[in-house]
């Protein structure tokens, strides 16, 4: 399975999630990846989408 994403877009995601780890969870190659921090603070729930890219293999 080949994803791309905007780089631009995933590290203004990355500079904005707290913490040093995170989980990016993938269904298929159409659908909007899920990125969370491994590690959150009581009664947060944060996570973000982010939509991949055509890439022409």
């Amino acid at each position: 399975m080949s994803i791309g994403f905007k780089a631009a877009f995933l590290i203004d995601i990355l500079n904005n999630i707290p913490g040093q780890e995170i989980t990016i969870q993938l269904a298929d190659p159409s659908r909007a990846g899920v990125i969370v921090p491994t590690e959150q603070a009581k009664g947060e729930n944060l996570l973000m989408l982010l939509m991949p890219m055509v890439l022409n293999d």
